[in-house]
């Protein structure tokens, strides 16, 4: 250690441990890489001491020297990170020591400010862009929203599309995004412009099957054909000009669903389940799922269409939006075990057919 640190480091003074600390953070943080771990802990334990008495400027320069670098102290980045904003910015921003607990924590003890930095990051886990929507303001949403290089989770995103009616600036910025799901980019449409909505349109084209495309576009052709028949309020005699119309159930279920018909397309559903209304309602609404499941596979209902029921449920009843998914893959099984089973039941038959020839 050079003698002028040893005389600064022997001088308690508040001039002398300010100026302890800028000199030891010009000698290490220059060439931290060619430190080794042994130095780098006690530069640390220095750095950490020192840091009260240090000025603005020099837990500035610091930072920014620490930030870049993957061999800087996890702790002293910790508290530059909790520092005022100007100072910590450099290692919010861009530090690829802090870990995903880190960010985590951060989310819960910095200002409004600081947050606003760290929804800006390139590399955010899912985890924290969860944690910062759920804390952060309006501004921190709108950041988050537009920042195309990270990944939001599904219940994050459906929280911004209802944002997205009232907050044009969010709007923008989700439209903007490469990763969103067709559903969302359908939410979207009529609230964006014209050439937002072009790509908008492109991106679910893109992720869909042709059959999908096909039912898209057969839908289409309904709401022309189909539509005055449509507007019936009687279920009963609904369906029988769908009948009549070649209308499958699937498709008129889609076609009430999509109106917000959500109590039609209950009782279309009993009547071609062949349950009882009061029975069918009272699944519905008080969440018994496995009668619910087994009415719709009575009625032979597909799985997009049970999917969309599923989510108009939710809706209706203000339930999580996850416990129509799981209504969903419970139903996509029930019906890939009965697809199995009748196989079986078939290949059975073939072999006793052999057997007796």
């Amino acid at each position: 250690m050079p003698s002028s640190l040893i005389r600064l480091a022997k001088d308690e003074t508040a001039e002398a441990r300010q100026r302890l600390f800028a000199e030891v953070s010009r000698l290490v943080a220059t060439d931290l890489e060619d430190r080794s771990d042994s130095e780098l802990e006690l530069f640390a334990d220095v750095m950490l001491k020192l840091y009260g008495s240090s000025a603005t400027d020099d837990r500035l320069q610091l930072a920014q020297k620490l930030a870049p670098s993957t061999h800087s102290p996890a702790e002293l980045l910790r508290r530059i990170a909790r520092d005022e904003v100007k100072i910590a910015m450099p290692v919010l921003a861009e530090s690829q020591t802090l870990t995903r607990q880190d960010l985590l924590d951060l989310v819960e003890q910095v200002s409004e400010e600081h947050i606003l930095v760290l929804a800006r990051r390139k590399d955010l886990p899912v985890e924290v862009s969860d944690a910062l929507a759920a804390k952060g303001s309006a501004a921190v949403l709108r950041i988050l929203a537009a920042n195309k290089h990270i990944t939001l989770s599904r219940e994050t995103m459906n929280g911004f599309v209802k944002l997205a009616a009232e907050d044009s600036t969010l709007r923008n910025g989700l439209a903007q995004r490469d990763d969103l799901p067709p559903a969302v980019c359908q939410e979207l449409l009529p609230l964006v412009d014209d050439e937002a909505k072009k790509r908008l349109r492109t991106a679910i084209e893109g992720s869909l099957s042709k059959e999908q495309l096909d039912q898209i576009a057969r839908l289409k052709v309904l709401r022309k054909t189909f539509g005055e028949a449509l507007a019936n309020q009687d279920v009963g005699t609904l369906w029988r000009e769908a009948e009549r119309s070649a209308v499958t159930l699937d498709e008129l279920m889609i076609l009430l669903l999509q109106d917000g018909r959500f109590h039609h397309a209950i009782e279309l559903l009993g009547a071609r389940g062949r349950i009882a209304q009061s029975a069918l309602k009272d699944a519905m609404f008080n969440g018994k799922r496995d009668v619910v499941i087994r009415t719709a596979a009575k009625a032979g209902l597909d799985v997009p269409a049970f999917a969309l029921l599923a989510k108009a449920r939710c809706a209706h009843l203000k339930l999580p939006a996850a416990q129509g998914g799981e209504w969903t893959g419970a139903y996509a099984k029930q019906i890939a075990d009965a697809a199995k089973a009748r196989e079986g039941r078939c290949d059975d038959f073939q072999a006793r057919r052999r057997d007796k020839t």
